[in-house]
Parts: structure tokens; C-alpha cells; sequence
């Protein structure tokens, strides 16, 4: 069983109560941390739906398989395979660095051995019930505990492990943190500016559940932080270009700075050796400037297109039937 088992208190109930007060907050000024925030509420809007169509099941009322699967097919792939890995780092960093912090990442890092058991389980229950028509007992008791021990998970670590992170870690903490490679952008594929083709239907469903709880201001907290991942991703590709555009400046200057030695030493230039290295440089300084302008213009313009986007989303959130509209016209 999960450690986290053995704390009184956390249940659906608390985390949705940690998760309203988060609402509308800047929940870190780190993006690592921030991120691993926004995909908490990720999760938590896939719980619900997972936990409805599990009570629709127990009363013998309609149940939709693609959402049940789809849900569980996310929880098992996307959080398990980059989620908690980049918080296990996060943990292990902090744990390092606060031996009384230690305890509680510890906890919570072998929760994430035992929900990557769990999950996968309540997976392959799913896809039995759905085959079969059988096991459907097995299966809400499964979801049923996996569901659970996300919620107790999540709960403990938002209102008891990430604010002491915040405090415990430092900037350059963080910095060497980011230059790892788990912890390089990765886009949701339910969540994410680009919804892969097997997670349509749970993306629209989780968008729709969010309306029809009259959940307006969770919406738009979901498009803010979707917006902001969208824009460190932009950003951090930026970076990536401008390191890539600087090394190869480097990389050409440096050849053409030898060739002119070696011509110099061959008795060609020598006294004009310094001004013509000096040439070079700023020849490749000049071209390297054009090239950051360029990757400016492309950032910019990707920015452009993302508060495009989420003034379109936005204007969703409060005009439904313009969301209606335009699902008819797809379909």
C-alpha cells in the first residue's frame, strides 16, 4: 500500500479543497514547479472523470468506455513517464539539501513505485470489461483505489512537500535542475496545444465536464497555465536555437581564425594576421546578431499566435454555444 495511506485526513474532499484555494493563485515563480502544479490540476480533472463514470457503473447507469480508458490510458503513460520522474528529481535535490524534508520525498517517491503498479492494473481492468463485458467488480475497486491514492498523493505534496521545496531549493538549484534532461518541455497530449488524435474524445469530454460544473474560473486557470507551459516551451526553444546558433558561429570563426595562422605562418600575412582574425569575428558577431533577430521574430510571432489562442479559449469559457458551434461544424 501507498505510505501516504497512513495520514489521516487527505481524501477527495481535502484536495479539492487545497485545489480551490490554489485558484487564480501564481502558484510558483519557478516554471519546473509551476508546471508540475498545472499538471496536478490536469489529473485532478481526469480523477473526476474517472470517478464518475466508476459511480455510473455501480449504479447501473450508462457508462462511456473511450473516457474510462482514454483516462486511465493518460494516467498510466504521460504523468508515470514524465511527471513523477521530474518530481523524483525535484525530490531527490531537496531531500539532499534538508535532511528533515528528507522523510517526506522519500514517502512520496515510493508512492510513485506503487501508483506506477496500480495504474497500470486498473488499466488492463478496464480493457477486460470493455472486451469481456466481465470483471466489473474488479474494476471499480481498482479505479477506485488508484483514484484515491492520487488524490491523498497530490494533497500531501501541495500542501506539504512543494511549499518547503520552494523554500529549501535555490536559484541555482533550479538552474542545474533545468539542465536536465527530463525536465525539458514536453507537450501534454491531452492538455497541450496540440491534442493527439487518441485523446480526442478525453479531451473533449474534460473540457465539457469543467462547463457543466459551472467551473467557469477553473477553466480559465486552465488556460492560463496551459498558456503559460505553451510559452516556456517557446521560450526554451529559443534558448536552444540561440545556443545552437552560437556554437556554430564559434565553431566556423574559430576554423577560419586557424586558417589564417597557418597561412600566416606559411609567410602570408603576418603582419596583417591580427586585423584579418579581427574581421572574422566581427563578420560571424554580425551574423550571429541576424540570426538571434530571427529567432526574436519567430518567438515573438509564436507568442503572438498563443495570446491569439487564448483569447480565443477564453472567449469560449464564457460563450459556449460558440464551442457548440464549432464541434458541430467538425463533426
Amino acid at each position: 500500500m501507498p505510505a501516504t495511506d497512513t495520514r489521516a485526513g487527505y481524501s477527495k474532499k481535502s484536495w479539492d479543497a487545497v485545489a480551490s484555494r490554489m485558484r487564480g493563485k501564481q502558484l510558483s515563480s519557478h516554471p519546473i514547479l509551476a508546471t508540475l502544479y498545472a499538471e496536478h490540476r490536469y489529473m485532478g480533472t481526469l480523477l473526476k472523470l474517472l470517478e464518475s463514470q466508476v459511480d455510473s457503473l455501480e449504479q447501473d447507469e450508462a457508462v462511456d468506455p473511450q473516457v474510462l480508458y482514454e483516462s486511465l490510458h493518460y494516467m498510466t503513460h504521460f504523468p508515470d513517464a514524465f511527471h513523477h520522474p521530474r518530481e523524483d528529481l525535484v525530490y531527490a535535490r531537496a531531500g539532499e539539501l534538508d535532511y528533515a524534508l528528507a522523510d517526506s520525498v522519500d514517502t512520496l517517491q515510493r508512492d510513485h513505485d506503487y501508483l506506477s503498479k496500480l495504474g497500470p492494473k486498473a488499466l488492463d481492468a478496464a480493457a477486460h470489461w470493455e472486451e469481456t463485458g466481465q470483471g466489473a467488480d474488479k474494476l471499480q475497486k481498482t479505479v477506485r483505489d488508484y483514484v484515491t491514492t492520487m488524490y491523498k498523493h497530490m494533497e500531501v505534496e501541495e500542501a506539504l512537500v512543494f511549499p518547503e521545496i520552494e523554500r529549501v531549493l535555490s536559484d541555482e538549484d533550479w538552474a542545474e535542475l533545468e539542465r536536465e534532461d527530463l525536465m525539458s518541455p514536453v507537450p501534454d497530449p491531452v492538455f497541450g496545444p496540440r491534442v493527439e488524435r487518441e485523446y480526442r474524445n478525453l479531451a473533449r469530454k474534460a473540457r465539457r465536464a469543467l462547463r457543466r460544473g459551472a467551473e467557469d474560473a477553473a477553466l480559465v486557470e486552465w488556460i492560463g497555465l496551459e498558456a503559460m507551459l505553451e510559452g516556456f516551451e517557446v521560450l526554451a526553444i529559443a534558448g536552444e536555437n540561440s545556443r545552437a546558433a552560437a556554437a556554430q558561429h564559434l565553431n566556423e570563426a574559430g576554423g577560419e581564425a586557424m586558417d589564417l595562422v597557418r597561412d600566416a605562418l606559411g609567410g602570408r600575412g603576418i603582419f596583417t594576421l591580427p586585423f584579418r582574425c579581427t574581421l572574422v569575428g566581427a563578420s560571424h558577431y554580425i551574423s550571429f546578431l541576424k540570426d538571434l533577430g530571427g529567432i526574436a521574430i519567430d518567438s515573438s510571432a509564436d507568442l503572438g499566435e498563443l495570446r491569439r489562442g487564448v483569447r480565443q479559449r477564453l472567449g469560449l469559457v464564457f460563450d459556449p454555444q460558440a464551442d457548440q458551434a464549432t464541434s458541430s461544424s467538425r463533426n
